[in-house]
């Protein structure tokens, strides 16, 4: 069996009071018919209903299935069986499984198998080109229309000037997202709803907001003359206006096989479609990967990677010219997150921003960026908090972090030790998501971990 912490358990949460109901439920005393096999457990819970909810957990990744009507994902009774697992995994007798458990268990292996035949025959399957160019050509179009006009709309802020700028209501920014939205470019429209964020962002606004026009005008203009682009910066121009590949098609792509450490996830809502973001390192590749994971309305996000583990994996990447988002092809079992990273991680804080600067050189419309620092520790200059390496390098932390309950969980796990610490890095504040110390993994993003 793998091992796992309560603290991992709890992080697969999807909200504060599913983690405070999983925890009321981690007791012997509400659970029957319990036990394990070589990667399941399982158990039943008695609720409201006439029959016990039965509730059954895979282990290796964790995958959960729970009887009952609830639309989170992962249910109070799957944390609860969890939790109580991790607790007093000697509860657990080792038994035959059910035929209940065993079935779902060979569904999933099912539905996997399917995935990848699913994949190859994707691969393999003749091209209709004539119906696939129609089909270019007709969104070639739209979005050709809808750059024309964001164009046209932005040389217009510009004239006016920022000072003007600043005075616009949201519905100005709000048409023209919009107007990107109907356009089948998404991406731009993503840009123009960040610029009134980036007014109201304080001092030095004018800075930031002029940075982040340069690069729309610069996706303008790449979008305008895709077809002469080197094919790989083309892609990364593609993505970034909001054209995406199918599933299909990517995992149809030669993976990166490697033992993959699974060192954050963030939860964002951005209008009604939730989005995670889990970030991964490759132990011997030392490449970072981004999985994304989305669920729109109330429809839970599915729970395929867990942060603080690490298993034996191959990823494929989407297409660009330095690949970062990824979906896990094949994977082994989850194992707890408890050694040091090595090399994988960046050893000083001027190695991870030469690496950040690759990256952007490469792609110029990196929003975010994982940094793997090894051997830091908080420390303050002029009134603000930095992390800081052996080198005196500083990085400095993004201010709503410092000045949360996150920030002394940072400090408290550290204890004035070097740790290992992943951050999402924007260019200019750093953001950390976890750290990794004596073989401790603690995940900083769980607002509400026990």
């Amino acid at each position: 069996m793998s091992a796992w912490t309560v603290d991992q358990v709890v992080a697969l949460a999807p909200d504060a009071s599913s983690a405070s109901a999983g925890q009321g439920l981690a007791s012997i005393k509400k659970w029957s018919a319990i036990g394990k096999s070589e990667r399941t457990i399982w158990g039943l819970c008695q609720g409201s209903g006439k029959e016990p909810y039965q509730s059954r957990i895979d282990i290796s990744e964790p995958a959960f299935k729970c009887s009952c009507p609830s639309r989170k994902f992962p249910c109070k009774h799957g944390l609860g069986l969890f939790l109580l697992f991790v607790k007093d995994e000697s509860a657990f007798k080792t038994l035959a499984e059910p035929g209940w458990v065993s079935e779902w268990i060979a569904g999933r292996a099912e539905r996997a198998e399917k995935k990848v035949e699913r994949a190859k025959a994707v691969a393999e399957k003749p091209v209709d080109e004539a119906a696939q160019a129609k089909r270019a050509a007709e969104r070639e179009a739209r979005v050709k229309e809808g750059v024309a006009g964001c164009r046209m709309w932005l040389e217009d802020v510009m004239r006016r000037g920022l000072a003007a700028a600043r005075t616009e209501p949201s519905t100005m920014w709000d048409r023209m997202a919009a107007r990107m939205v109907d356009a089948q470019a998404p991406g731009l429209a993503g840009m123009v709803r960040r610029i009134p964020e980036l007014i109201a962002s304080g001092s030095g606004w004018d800075v930031r907001v002029l940075d982040h026009l340069g690069k729309l005008h610069l996706l303008l203009r790449a979008s305008e003359r895709l077809d002469t682009l080197p094919p790989d910066l083309a892609e990364d121009a593609r993505i970034a206006m909001g054209w995406q590949r199918s599933k299909d098609e990517v995992l149809s792509f030669a993976g990166v096989q490697d033992r993959w450490a699974v060192l954050g996830q963030v939860v964002e809502e951005e209008e009604r479609l939730k989005v995670r973001r889990t970030w991964l390192v490759g132990r011997q590749s030392k490449q970072r990967a981004l999985v994304l994971d989305f669920a729109a309305g109330l429809a839970p996000l599915e729970q395929s990677v867990a942060a603080g583990s690490e298993f034996d994996s191959e990823l494929a990447f989407y297409p660009g010219r330095l690949p970062l988002r990824a979906l896990v092809k094949s994977r082994g079992e989850s194992l707890r997150l408890s050694d040091d990273l090595g090399d994988a991680a960046d050893q000083t804080i001027e190695a991870a921003l030469h690496r950040y600067a690759q990256a952007l050189a490469a792609n110029p419309w990196t929003v975010r960026w994982p940094m793997v620092l090894s051997q830091v520790r908080p420390a303050q200059n002029e009134g603000r908090w930095h992390l800081v390496d052996r080198e005196a390098s500083a990085l400095p932390l993004q201010p709503s972090f410092a000045s949360g309950l996150a920030w002394w969980r940072l400090v408290a796990t550290g204890g004035g030790r070097e740790m290992t610490v992943l951050a999402e890095w924007d260019g200019r504040w750093a953001m950390p998501l976890s750290v990794l110390v004596d073989g401790h993994f603690y995940d900083l993003a769980t607002r509400w971990a026990s």
